[in-house]
């Protein structure tokens, strides 16, 4: 029995064809981990401006070009990514139906869809995603050693003029009990490869340069040496005094402190209550350059806000902390 001879497509198929433009051989890792953190952004940022339960899902990333697009009837939020010597623009997209539905919703409203945006509907958006993106800069410091630069430039109902070859992304946005869209992101292949191409030769250069410089030869430097404290004399104080007398500082009043998560500042709104973690019974903290140098006990004076000092650092203290 003889075997049918296979067409070529179908050894593509069986093999998987790497030569087309769209392969994945193609998608750089980088891009790809950029476009999930980008995602969980606007889950996440979306969940919170809609007080909904938003669902956000990554669909696509695929290299296409740009005769093969659709722009008809659709709106572009323009940002800009860079870094230190290199940039490029991310175009969000929706049509006009879904993006009105998003500024409705960012404006409190209920969410309705319209045909035409209003300059109101285009600030709107403007500043969902500009929250958007101040959100994926943080997730982007803690997961890609790149530094980069977002802005959200402009919001725009015409056309846009894309480069010819380019990253297409998709996100399925689930809005619940009002309506599902989908957004997608378009970006310059070649442009936006080429930061974090940039980025990466970078970092090798400078780990080979820290590996190069002995850490023993930094101690020997110090071999020897005798660091004595100078503490001033009654005598040498008003006189070195006198030269910064004039010099205007910042005094603070701290009534407490908290570290939050990011997910916990973003679900704030008005009426929230943020709980510090100093007891009302404690005194407050009185700051020069950002040092302590007394404490007190809030009261009123002529209808403002004051300070009563209960305790207060030594002169000879006091004097230290002007130095930083």
């Amino acid at each position: 029995m003889v075997a049918e001879e296979l067409s070529q497509d179908e050894i593509d198929s069986l093999f998987g064809d790497s030569s087309g433009e769209g392969s994945s051989e193609e998608i750089k890792e980088e891009a790809h981990k950029f476009f999930e953190l980008l995602n969980d952004s606007l889950e996440e940022v979306l969940k919170t401006a809609f007080s909904l339960e938003v669902v956000s899902k990554f669909t696509d990333l695929a290299i296409a070009k740009k005769e093969e697009l659709s722009l008809e009837n659709r709106v572009f939020i323009v940002v800009g990514l860079s870094s230190d010597d290199n940039s490029v623009d991310l175009y969000i997209t929706a049509d006009k139906r879904f993006a009105s539905i998003l500024s409705d919703l960012m404006l409190m409203g209920p969410g309705e869809a319209k045909d035409e945006l209003e300059p109101d509907d285009l600030d709107a958006l403007k500043e969902l995603f500009s929250q958007v993106f101040g959100n994926l800069s943080t997730a982007i410091k803690d997961s890609i050693p790149v530094p980069l630069t977002i802005e959200v430039k402009e919001v725009k109902q015409e056309g846009v003029e894309l480069p010819e070859s380019l990253y297409k992304v998709s996100y399925d946005i689930a809005l619940p009990n009002i309506e599902d869209g989908t957004l997608e992101v378009y970006a310059s292949k070649a442009d936006f490869d080429q930061i974090f191409e940039a980025k990466a030769k970078e970092t090798e250069e400078e780990v080979v340069t820290e590996e190069e410089v002995p850490f023993k030869e930094v101690e020997e430097e110090h071999v020897g040496e005798t660091h004595t404290e100078h503490v001033l004399s009654p005598a040498e104080t008003p006189k070195n005094l006198d030269l910064i007398m004039d010099i205007d500082l910042e005094v603070k009043i701290r009534i407490g402190e908290k570290y939050m998560l990011i997910k916990d500042i973003l679900d704030l709104k008005d009426g929230s209550i943020i709980e510090l973690e100093k007891s009302i019974e404690e005194p407050m903290d009185v700051l020069v350059n950002g040092k302590v140098v007394a404490k007190g006990v809030v009261v009123v004076v002529g209808g403002r806000f004051g300070i009563k000092i209960t305790h207060i650092e030594t002169r000879e203290e006091r004097i230290k902390s002007l130095g930083g």
